[in-house]
């Protein structure tokens, strides 16, 4: 029979509802309101003994138990409506979407382009055009896969909801480390060509304060404007397109002269740069296509930057945005390579336009005027390509941080302007450090870019090709063959290996700047462990004070050791040390023991469809490897009511699980009503838990509701 009792949350239950009212989801205040549902609860009659025990392991680390009885709930909606809806409407059209990706995109090659031309020499076309063919490639592979999960995140999404957390999180340090070299070599380039208009400006000096001055805006909380990156867009897409016209008027003028004088090849003294080392080197055609194309892949880093607000974007936008991209690069980037080899003579590239090379261009093609033109557009759209970096990043280690992947005070907002200044300070600091050790070579730099730009590509075509194996049945709008996937893997595989080969050395300040962002995401991710290795010490070292403790009173009882009190008590002393050291460690030991009991009782939910056993089971398991919780709650929605022959399977399955893992909680609940987007965030207001720490199988392709309607509902198990 179905007998409601009482539900009596335990004290660090109720503390930790307490501290969870965040803004990330919705709450309700117990006082005054009507509930979301009709309750009835009762204890699991077979559960596993979760803390009551008085066995010596539960009495020495009760921590690893949550101290708490399993139960079944079943939950009837009552009347009462949301008063706050966190459905997100989506609202930019494609010219504002196409803006904010392209300007990414083609800011890229006004510091590029002159590097593809040293690496490629005259084939440096070919190499752009074999781009363009990889980002055709890629442009498939990005439509399925976000179609299927339209949510922001790029690769760290993709990666959540095929992989494990751990290898999202890896991808998510290279998209930092992406970020930040986004920002220092645009910021650097940035300062170059402002350095074309104003010659006594020092770079490393403007460069800090650019950095610093886009810091200080995002404090302000000033970010990004569609509106205004739109209008960045046009004039950077008119300019280019100028600079495009008078580059072929020049040419009809001075004919095809200088591309044959290329062609033909220099001698080796020509190739020198005022130092003495090669400014250029002459090479073949399939080794000049092979680190040509590895530094020409540069050319389109931002094609990423759509995904990173797909959800931000009306209906159908996504895909249109990666059309205009390519066809924009397709356009600029192999024409604006070529017209530069048929202007300059190559080693004038290498040893004075490295830099500069399109305001150059723009100065010998039509005069000053549009020398100054293009290094006016080219500071302006690179400016806001820094901006774009630290919007970028601090939304990125926010949802990190909700993951659980990164600490928790970089969530912290200051009072002025609530903006989250741990991790744009953090971010600044680590931009400007890059800068200053790279000494604002910008073709290091570039290398920088690269390597972070390419490794997210291979992460994100393996993220594809799991979700064509473990995630087949999501619904999606369109299915790119795996010969593109496999395709585009090789052809950026290839140009990673060129960019390695051709900088060794800048290899170790990669894995230098990578293995800090590693040990500060695995601090939080393996933080359980280590609190538990810090628990069994504080306890030894416990053990071992009052074994010494308990000996000194003996010894002194017996008065075998001291004689008088004074004595004693600097024997004493000498154990606890002069402010209570054993007081301190049993304090540290409490603390411990309360930071993970925190962690282990704050619930995590699984929705199950059918009752599934064998997926349920899966689903512990990845929450086990993947979450710092033992507190599972399984929930089945049934709308026309539960099934009494579903509800005995059920219960009877739970409580073999609930058997199974001892040191895990697992709670059963039934909801009576459908199951889609506003019952998800019904429930997750009625829990107190936030959707991100909500779990669902892999939904078939009949599934009306999309994985990102959910609001962010994570797919784990197929």
């Amino acid at each position: 029979s179905w007998l409601p009792v009482a539900r009596l949350p335990s004290e660090m239950e109720e503390r930790r509802l307490k501290e969870e009212k965040t803004a990330s989801y919705n709450t309700f205040e117990a006082s005054g309101d009507k509930p979301l549902y009709h309750e009835s609860t009762k204890l699991l009659q077979q559960s596993a003994n979760h803390g009551g025990g008085k066995d010596e392991e539960c009495l020495k680390f009760p921590s690893l138990y949550p101290n708490s009885k399993s139960t079944i709930m079943e939950l009837s909606p009552t009347d009462k409506k949301m008063t706050r809806v966190t459905a997100f409407k989506p609202h930019l059209g494609v010219l504002v979407a196409t803006a904010i990706s392209g300007n990414d995109i083609l800011s890229s090659l006004l510091f590029v382009s002159a590097l593809t031309a040293v690496e490629a020499g005259i084939y440096a076309p070919v190499a752009q055009l074999l781009v363009v063919f990889t980002l055709w490639l890629y442009k498939g592979v990005y439509c399925e896969v976000l179609s299927a999960l339209p949510m922001n995140g790029g690769c760290f999404n993709v990666l959540l909801h095929t992989t494990s957390k751990g290898t999202a999180s890896i991808a998510a340090c290279f998209s930092i480390l992406s970020y930040v070299a986004t920002c220092v070599c645009s910021g650097t380039s940035a300062v170059f060509y402002l350095h074309e208009l104003l010659p006594e400006l020092n770079v490393k000096i403007c460069t800090v304060l650019l950095l610093s001055f886009f810091a200080f805006l995002n404090l302000m909380g000033i970010s990004e404007s569609g509106t205004v990156a739109l209008i960045i867009f046009t004039v950077h897409t008119f300019t280019l397109l100028l600079l495009v016209l008078f580059s072929c008027a020049y040419l009809g003028r001075h004919g095809m002269g200088q591309l044959v004088h290329n062609w033909n090849g220099y001698p080796p003294e020509e190739a020198l740069l005022p130092d003495g080392n090669p400014g250029f080197v002459q090479r073949g055609f399939l080794t000049s296509l092979f680190f040509g194309y590895g530094t020409a892949m540069l050319g389109v880093s931002g094609f990423e930057s759509s995904s990173q607000f797909v959800e931000e974007q009306a209906a159908g936008v996504f895909p249109r945005t990666l059309d205009n991209m390519w066809m924009a690069i397709a356009f600029f980037n192999p024409l604006i390579m070529l017209l530069a080899i048929s202007v300059f003579p190559l080693p004038d590239i290498a040893r004075v336009h490295k830099s500069v090379l399109l305001s150059a261009m723009g100065r010998e093609v039509a005069g000053d005027w549009l020398h100054d033109l293009v290094a006016l557009d080219a500071f302006l759209v690179l400016a806001g390509a820094v901006l774009t970096a630290f919007v970028g990043v601090t939304g990125l280690v926010r949802r990190l941080a909700l993951e659980r992947c990164m600490p928790q005070w970089l969530l912290a907002a200051n009072s002025c302007r609530q903006t989250n200044h741990n991790i744009i300070i953090g971010f600044l600091v680590i931009c400007v450090s890059m800068f200053l050790i790279l000494d604002a070579k910008i073709e290091t730099l570039s290398e920088m870019y690269s390597v972070c730009f390419l490794s997210l590509l291979l992460m994100f075509a393996a993220g594809h090709m799991m979700m064509k194996v473990k995630r087949s049945q999501l619904p999606r709008n369109t299915q790119a063959p795996w010969w593109t996937v496999i395709l585009a893997s090789l052809l950026v595989t290839s140009a990673f290996v060129a960019i390695i080969n051709k900088n060794p050395g800048m290899v170790p300040i990669f894995a230098m700047y990578f293995s800090i962002t590693c040990v500060l995401m695995g601090t939080v991710f393996f933080r359980m462990n280590i609190l538990k290795i810090l628990l069994r010490s504080a306890r030894y070292l416990l053990k071992k004070c009052d074994k010494r403790r308990r000996q000194l009173q003996e010894d002194t009882e017996n008065g075998s050791v001291v004689s008088d009190e004074k004595t004693l008590t600097s024997s004493l002393v000498s154990v606890q040390g002069p402010n209570g050291a054993p007081g301190c460690v049993r304090s540290l030991n409490n603390a411990i023991k309360t930071w993970i009991r925190k962690a282990n009782t704050s619930p995590v939910v699984f929705f199950t469809k059918n009752g599934n056993i064998v997926a349920i089971n899966k689903a512990v398991l990845y929450i086990r490897q993947n979450e710092d919780t033992q507190h599972v709650k399984i929930v089945h929605f049934a709308p026309e009511g539960v099934d009494e022959e579903m509800k005995l399977k059920l219960t009877s399955d739970i409580e073999f699980l609930d058997r199974l893992y001892p040191k895990h909680c697992i709670d059963l609940i039934f909801v009576n009503e459908s199951f889609n987007h506003r019952s998800v965030e019904r429930l997750a207001a009625y829990l107190k838990i936030p959707v991100n720490r909500m779990f669902i199988g892999c939904p078939s392709r009949s599934f009306k509701e999309t994985v990102a309607s959910l609001g962010g509902v994570r797919v784990i198990t197929h």
